[in-house]
């Protein structure tokens, strides 16, 4: 199930990247495709570290080993979660206000009709 969620987002993530390069804004969409892709690292490097910390504090010298060890990774981890958090953010942003520019060039465009939705 999580392996099927995981192939719905990536096909999801790949039309999204299309639909953005043919109006001219694939590399906005390329961009943020790339962020996602750094946050979802980031999560598995998280979880790495965690079952790492968990391992070594089975160990007796574990205080010393998790210090030298683990704490390095998580704060390269904190700062390029913060950083990317930031940067998806502001990818976010920019996506909305062309969105909300193009959604109100197009509205006055007479007889201009959106088109419906397919559901897959």
């Amino acid at each position: 199930m999580a392996y099927d969620a995981g192939e719905l987002a990536l096909q999801s993530t790949r039309d999204f990247v299309e639909r953005m390069r043919s109006m001219g804004l694939g590399e906005l969409a390329e961009r943020y495709a790339g962020l996602l892709a750094q946050n979802k690292v980031s999560v598995m490097e998280l979880r790495e570290a965690r079952e790492d910390a968990e391992m070594l504090l089975g160990s007796k010298d574990e205080g010393g080993a998790i210090a030298e060890q683990i704490m390095p990774r998580l704060e390269a981890l904190r700062e390029t979660i913060t950083r990317t958090q930031a940067d998806m953010r502001a990818s976010v942003e920019r996506l909305a206000a062309l969105s909300a520019a193009c959604h109100r060039a197009l509205h006055q465009v007479p007889g201009y009709r959106p088109p419906a939705r397919s559901q897959r």
